[in-house]
């Protein structure tokens, strides 16, 4: 993970928002001129693209075309790979605009390919992670999830996905550093949304490492912060937060968010967490913030937001990872989030979008 940089500055929501209108409008027209099999047919064709695309992260191919462009003779020789097969992947990579291929026939980096870097904006765990042997093997089973009601991945694997995790560590280390890839990309449009200063106490439930809470202090230095999670999510908190110079201001908690939550914070936040849950312990951990937080105390909640009616969303494509991957674990719509608030005592303040997918849910405490 790169150090701190200073914060991005975003295009208005407004323009993202008609760029996208404009964009799914040329897609649906572009689907309406072909039969329904042929646009089926395409679409299947990430069957063949997503595994390649594996293939470039976990052989670290970004890195090694860093420097300079490479033949396919050369990154096999550098790397100790069938020559053939690794031009064959890099040939099925190139056509679809990851990496490209100069008239030299060398291949080299691009915008797309350059989310394989480890750096900024990388997404090379992420794809190590969720197209990676656990989980591509899981998306086998979503059949089971649709007829039982229950999650694939306790049928598939004998446990819940956190226990597993824990028992492999290799996988939840994994998994740690996807998720500090999905924070990395969403964190400018959070920072830009919202205003963290007017909160000199924060904590962050369930936020891992503390990549989160550590850029929000960072870029807030008369804020303080609480990172709470499970010991095994904590371990490696005080280099992330030494890294961004706020580890004086952060006091990391070790608990179960089921049984309780730290108090006397004005500002609780749930990122990605809520999503992990069903209802009932969605409402559980919600009402054990209730208890902690003082009156004028607000929480926020970092989650994608199930829009209504058939429009376009990558919630509802998520929808169906937590449906394989958490027991009850599902995205919601904004009428699912009230209900939950005020069935544990919050009233919904407002949903603030970004340009990022997710939405920013603020509550205030009722009485």
């Amino acid at each position: 993970m790169s150090e701190p940089q200073p914060l991005q500055k975003l295009p208005p929501l407004w323009l993202i928002k008609v760029i996208n209108t404009f964009r799914t409008f040329l897609i649906r027209v572009n689907k309406k001129l072909f039969p329904g099999s042929v646009v089926l047919y395409e679409q299947f064709q990430y069957f063949w693209l997503l595994p390649s695309i594996y293939v470039a992260a976990k052989l670290d191919i970004a890195t090694l075309l860093k420097d300079k462009p490479l033949t396919s003779n050369e990154i096999a020789e550098q790397l100790n790979v069938d020559p053939t097969n690794i031009s064959r992947i890099m040939r099925a990579l190139a056509s679809q605009g990851i990496f490209k291929q100069t008239r030299e026939g060398r291949f080299a980096l691009n915008r797309l390919a350059n989310g394989l870097l480890e750096e900024s904006g990388s997404l090379r765990y992420m794809i190590l992670h969720h197209l990676g042997p656990v989980n591509w093997n899981l998306m086998s089973n979503l059949e089971y999830a649709v007829r039982s009601g229950n999650d694939a991945f306790t049928d598939m694997y004998g446990k819940p996905t956190y226990e597993y995790l824990k028992d492999h560590p290799k996988e939840y280390a994994l998994f740690d550093k996807s998720m500090s890839n999905l924070s990395d990309l969403s964190m400018a449009p959070i920072l830009n949304a919202y205003d963290f200063s007017a909160f000199s106490r924060i904590t962050d439930i369930g936020g891992g490492e503390g990549y989160l809470l550590a850029n929000i202090l960072h870029y807030h230095p008369n804020s303080n912060g609480i990172l709470f999670d499970t010991p095994e999510a904590l371990e490696k908190a005080p280099e992330m937060l030494a890294r961004h110079q706020v580890a004086q201001r952060v006091q990391t908690v070790e608990g179960d968010f089921f049984n309780s939550v730290p108090g006397s914070c004005d500002l609780y936040i749930l990122k990605n967490i809520i999503h992990n849950w069903n209802d009932e312990k969605a409402i559980q951990l919600l009402e054990n913030i209730h208890h902690a937080i003082g009156s004028d105390g607000r929480v926020l909640i970092i989650e994608m937001v199930v829009p209504a009616g058939n429009k376009p969303s990558l919630a509802k494509l998520l929808d169906i990872q937590m449906m394989a991957t958490m027991p009850g674990g599902k995205e919601r719509s904004w009428k699912e989030y009230q209900v939950l608030l005020e069935k544990s005592g919050f009233i919904l303040n407002r949903i603030i979008p970004t340009i990022a997918p997710l939405s920013l849910i603020e509550a205030r405490k009722v009485g």
